[in-house]
């Protein structure tokens, strides 16, 4: 997809030595517009001169890579299509890898390279399977989640794997940084994969599926940060993450709810001298009793 966690796969194939013959993005859904199951996208002739600085890596989405490198780009709104299926396969690849990809992969679709398809997922699997699990890790408090290089089947996340790496979740980071940092490793782990299944040195290992666990989009409520039950580091970190990603963040603290727009920091000592309220105002900060500690943020809003 065009976000940031597909391109460093990319990047990463290429960098590697692996030919990629084409890039396959999923097109975008526009109500009541009947679109081809399978179309290849082409690069806009600029309006005017772009300036090199604009014109940078920097500023480079999956798009814009796939052109540079001349790669054939393809969107798709049908992945089980006959259209789909017989473009794709024409290219006659070893494998197919997916970083982010917004439509279920078809089992006509899997059964085309001949060494399988690869998914790079931004969790230690089995745990954390489905489609954002990095929130789920900062949700939960987790220190340390990782990445995984895993075979496709028709379930959700749930083929062998191939290969593995734990990523730090420190203090204060962001969602945004978090998923680079799990796309930088992900791209990496799947380049040396490829190569690995290339020379017949790959070996791969069956999920156990005990220590499974899945978690679809959450939804407004898993945005609710109960205090009472959370320390006020985790309260820290996961309003750091996901302040700016997602849905609003809601504090709930002495029968209200505190919408917050920024974690100032944390404390294990006392900061308020009132404790009846749970909270207590400092300027413009709001400090919150949490299970442990409290929380300071700023710029609330204050629901009934």
């Amino acid at each position: 997809m065009q976000g940031n966690f597909s391109l460093p796969s990319l990047r990463a194939l290429l960098d590697s030595g692996i030919e990629v013959c084409a890039v396959v993005l999923p097109a975008s859904r526009r109500p009541g517009l009947d679109r081809p199951a399978i179309t290849r996208r082409e690069q806009p002739r600029p309006a005017r001169p772009v300036l090199p600085v604009l014109n940078s890596s920097l500023h480079t989405n999956l798009a814009q890579f796939a052109w540079e490198r001349q790669l054939p780009l393809w969107e798709v709104s049908r992945m089980s299509d006959p259209k789909t299926v017989s473009a794709l396969a024409a290219y006659q690849p070893d494998v197919i890898c997916v970083a982010c990809f917004s439509q279920r992969i078809a089992r006509s679709i899997l059964d085309i390279p001949r060494f399988g398809c690869l998914n790079v997922h931004p969790s230690l699997l089995p745990a954390h399977r489905g489609p954002v699990p990095l929130f789920w890790a900062v949700r939960q408090g987790l220190k340390q989640t990782g990445v995984t290089i895993h075979f496709m089947d028709e379930g959700m996340d749930s083929g062998d794997i191939l290969a593995q790496a734990v990523v730090e979740i420190p203090d204060g980071i962001s969602y945004t940084q978090l998923e680079l940092q799990c796309a930088i490793r992900g791209g990496e782990l799947l380049a040396k994969a490829v190569w690995e299944l290339y020379e017949g040195r790959a070996a791969r290992v069956a999920q156990d599926e005990t220590g499974s666990s899945y978690q679809s989009f959450p939804r407004d409520e898993d945005y609710i940060v109960p205090v009472a039950e959370w320390s006020a580091s985790h309260v820290y970190n996961f309003i750091c993450a996901v302040v700016d990603w997602g849905g609003p963040v809601r504090l709930h603290a002495g029968g209200e709810y505190f919408v917050v727009h920024k974690a100032i920091s944390y404390s294990l000592e006392n900061v308020c001298d009132s404790w009846g309220a749970g909270y207590c105002w400092r300027g413009e900060e709001l400090w919150i009793r949490c299970k442990s500690g409290w929380i300071g943020v700023i710029s609330p809003t204050i629901f009934q």
